[in-house]
């Protein structure tokens, strides 16, 4: 057993292949290990120790290419082939004609003046995205010399204790020593828009990234609860620097208006130098038939010469590079209007050059705020308008028709409508604000979704909660699969329990049916199975409501006895819905020929129901997942990028991949997305 104070032996043993050591799978092994192998406390290391291994790991950060020096940058803008032209055209100028210094100067100004345009242009984009990274500087709760130090997250080093609170990024990757009620937003990683609740229990050593449930990594986010762990990897070591360390390899290749002006700049030289030799031999030749001999000839060749340098300069457009830089820094003032920061001037025409367009699902495709998108009740199965967390703004509807006010003023009124948005309100522990105009979700993404829903059809969330105070709460986990909580209602003490329909059965007993409780049968149980089944085929996370009043002889402290008996009220069934504005964009992109794919970690079910959704698939349409991705090789990958829509169940290196086949066999790929 791990004693408090006591330390471990050495850290050589977390030394990668580079030492000949192997590294430890850290969500397979005992915890005594994992302080073993880090060689650190309970208590976390002392000072000496942080000063250390700061300096063998140094910051706790992603790595990104080293800055390079302005003038390096601003020589950079005379790199093209273009510009050599140009200046070959002002040298052969300069000693040509000495006497005539015109033309090259203006030449020279013109390629000194699209160098500074171009650079001050993306040193102005470079300092944005600069004051961006300032803005996302986090902060950690780390337990050092047993006291616990609120730090940067860079200052951050293995073996270190740290604190997991709700709201907050995760600083490293971590091995979990306690959790109360820990769940974490993986989507950054995984693509899926579910939270992972998190335990301590040793997992299998052949674990996937989503199925680690006794770990937390480095960018991703604390969405509730709270969570103890001592820190296995940091920086560039961590799951997300080993994608950052992937794509730094990457070559970034030229963009499409780079391999233009390549091209158009050999082909006006070859233009140039065949007219010129063309016509000063033509001219010589002419001279040398008219009987031109000695002196007059060689001044027949120097005269023709300068005439070869006229045509030379003449055929050369030596006004382009700085047309080109002003049009795509217009281009670059219009994108940044719409809050684009583009970081290489070029980008800008590479974007209207695409033939395709990887994007990622979670907050791009989809607002990454889950909604409640349909809602059983009654025996009626409706579908809930509005997404995100506005709870302003909402309607029910059936089919396509929406619920007038009448009819809703009706609906509100009867028991089991009631009762389902009680338990939609109270049975959540998520708190829905308006901030700098816009209405923020703080907590589980379920109950934010069950209680916006439940504000949307009823009142407030805080409201409500005055109006019937929590006694007593039982919080969710994996086994039970539900929360519940008792609240003062209607006079009394009554139960709410909301959480996956399986595990519910054995414990319902009664349904509400116009209007009165009545024991459950047969029929209502086939009712209820085949709605939860069309809501789960809609990529639907679907949730029971239930409830029960509680007599004044009951122990509230009893889980099992409160947990049964209880009625059914509804389901709802809960999605990350498609950004409004996203069919819209695909609809253009179709028209202008450019084909949209979609590449996501997530559930290829989901994934289907949002591609359906936003215009994506069309009926010849292919899809692939991860592990069928994995068994194809890249001829056949080629052959199948011309068909397939989407990707579903990919890992990061698997979506670089994707891109870099689809840039060998000719696309001008743009990717969006945090995948």
């Amino acid at each position: 057993m791990l004693r408090m104070g006591e330390r471990m032996p050495s850290l050589d043993s977390i030394e990668n292949s580079d030492n000949g050591v192997v590294e430890p799978l850290w969500h397979s092994i005992p915890l005594e290990n994992v302080f073993s192998n880090l060689n650190s406390t309970i208590d976390g290391l002392s000072t000496e120790e942080v000063i250390s291994r700061r300096e063998k790991y140094g910051e706790n950060k992603l790595e990104g290419k080293k800055p390079r020096h302005p003038i390096l940058k601003l020589l950079d803008h005379f790199r093209d082939p273009m510009v050599y032209l140009l200046l070959f055209a002002a040298i052969i100028a300069f000693v040509a004609d000495r006497d005539d210094l015109g033309t090259p100067i203006f030449i020279c100004i013109a390629l000194t003046l699209n160098a500074v345009l171009s650079y001050i242009q993306e040193a102005k984009a470079e300092k944005a995205m600069d004051s961006l990274k300032k803005l996302l500087v986090c902060h950690c709760i780390v337990l050092r010399d047993g006291m616990e130090h609120r730090l940067s997250i860079e200052e951050v080093v293995p073996g270190d204790i740290v604190w997991l609170e709700d709201g907050l990024n995760v600083p490293a990757d971590i091995r979990l020593l306690e959790v109360h009620q820990l769940s974490i937003n993986e989507s950054s990683l995984t693509g899926e828009s579910d939270v992972v609740y998190k335990e301590v229990d040793i997992c299998d050593e052949n674990s996937i990234l989503q199925d680690m449930i006794n770990m937390a990594f480095m960018g991703t986010v604390v969405s509730s609860g709270r969570g103890l762990g001592i820190v296995v990897k940091t920086g560039m070591g961590t799951r997300v620097g080993d994608i950052a360390t992937g794509l730094s390899g990457v070559v970034t290749p030229k963009t499409p208006l780079e391999i233009k002006l390549g091209s158009l700049g050999r082909y006006l030289a070859m233009i140039a130098i065949i007219s010129a030799v063309v016509i000063v031999g033509f001219n010589i030749l002419l001279a040398m038939i008219d009987g031109v001999t000695g002196l007059a000839l060689k001044q027949v060749i120097a005269d023709q010469f300068i005439i070869a340098v006229v045509i030379f300069v003449a055929i050369v457009p030596e006004g382009l590079p700085i047309i080109l830089v002003i049009t795509l820094a217009i281009g670059m003032q219009n994108m940044s209007a719409k809050n684009a920061i583009v970081s290489r001037m070029k980008v800008v025409e590479t974007l209207g050059s695409a033939t395709i367009i990887c994007t990622d699902k979670t907050g791009t495709l989809t607002r990454n705020e889950m909604s409640v998108r349909s809602f059983f009740c009654g025996d009626e199965l409706y579908s809930v308008s509005g997404s995100g967390f506005d709870p302003t703004y909402g309607k029910l509807r059936i089919g396509k028709k929406e619920i007038d006010e009448q009819d809703f003023a009706e609906l509100k009124v009867q028991k089991g409508f009631k009762l389902a948005m009680a338990c939609s309100l109270l049975c959540q522990n998520s708190n829905i604000r308006h901030i700098d105009n816009e209405w923020k979700g703080i907590g589980n993404p379920t109950d934010i979704a069950s209680a916006v829903f439940g504000w949307k059809m009823l009142e407030s969330v805080d409201t409500f909660r005055r109006k019937h105070p929590r006694f007593k709460e039982f919080t969710f986990d994996r086994n039970r699969k539900r929360m519940t909580t008792i609240h003062e209602y209607e006079g009394g003490r009554w139960v709410f329990s909301k959480g996956a329909i399986g595990p519910y059965l054995s414990r319902i007993t009664h349904v509400v049916e116009n209007g009165r409780v009545v024991p459950i049968g047969d029929t209502h149980r086939d009712r209820i199975g085949e709605v939860n089944l069309e809501m789960a085929t809609q990529a639907l996370r679907v949730i029971a409501l239930t409830a029960r009043p509680l007599s004044g002889e009951e122990d509230m402290e009893d889980i099992d006895s409160v947990e049964s008996g209880l009625i059914f009220l509804g389901l709802i069934g809960i999605m990350d819905p498609p950004r409004p504005e996203v069919a819209g964009a695909i609809s253009m992109c179709d028209a202008a020929g450019v084909r949209v794919m979609m590449i996501t970690g997530d559930q290829q079910m989901t994934a289907m129901a949002i591609g359906d959704e936003i215009g994506i698939i069309k009926d010849d349409s292919e899809f692939v997942t991860g592990r069928q991705l994995q068994d194809l090789t890249d001829d056949e990958l080629d052959l199948k990028l011309e068909k397939v829509v989407m990707f579903s169940r990919v890992t990061p290196d698997q979506k670089l991949r994707i891109v870099t086949r689809l840039q060998s066999i000719g696309h001008v790929v743009a990717m969006t997305g945090d995948g």
